[in-house]
């Protein structure tokens, strides 16, 4: 085990010092924002980190993450302006993905820059969310001024949470990974938490008028 953890230790300590960081953190950003199965935030947490050890630039991590999400998410958006039907035809084939659809296109015309600057902060929310906003043919300049509002405060916690653990943990990457991921999933705990008692309320709010 102490082999195991040492062998990670090296590995992560190795891809931290990597050239190759920032343009793997620019990749896994943008897949993330079109398909929401690559963990950007754990990639943002690491150059954070490495950013902390100083092998890393903090201001240009941010950035590197910011355009590669802004691209991938506009891509999303195009994706849903280019198959608006299609996607409508989809979304009904399953009734929670009928009711997230009907769900964000109603927020987003009510309320559209406050979903775009916070849906990333909804697991599996923010593909559906960019996908709406293009086949319900939202504005793109409001999309694109929302999202990079959004992605640089999302980005900018996240690096932050990352440099953070890196320079509390500076002697040990893994536990310097562990800490920051914790305390980004505490965090995301509360904010979810927060979210779904404003629900229930405004819910409550609505039954009792």
């Amino acid at each position: 085990m102490t082999e195991l953890l040492e062998v990670a230790r090296h590995l992560l300590s190795f891809a931290m010092a990597s050239h190759w960081l920032l343009l793997i953190l620019f990749a896994a950003a943008a897949i993330d924002a079109v398909f929401p199965v690559v963990p950007s935030e754990g990639m943002v947490i690491t150059a954070g980190m490495a950013a902390a050890a100083g092998h890393q630039n903090l201001l240009l991590v941010i950035m590197v993450a910011m355009i590669g999400s802004v691209i991938g998410e506009s891509t999303c958006y195009f994706m849903g302006r280019g198959s608006g039907p299609a996607l409508h035809r989809w979304m009904k084939r399953q009734e929670r993905r009928q009711q997230m659809y009907d769900k964000v296109s109603a927020a987003l015309h009510a309320r559209g820059g406050l979903i775009l600057m916070t849906v990333r902060y909804i697991p599996g929310a923010r593909m559906v969310a960019t996908l709406t906003a293009g086949a319900t043919r939202y504005s793109f300049k409001k999309f694109i001024v929302f999202t990079i509002a959004g992605v640089t405060v999302a980005y900018t916690y996240v690096a932050l949470l990352g440099y953070l653990g890196g320079d509390a943990f500076a002697h040990d990457s893994l536990k310097a990974l562990a800490f920051s991921l914790s305390l980004a999933a505490l965090i995301g705990l509360l904010v979810e938490i927060s979210r779904r008692i404003a629900v229930k309320r405004r819910a409550a709010k609505v039954t009792a008028g």
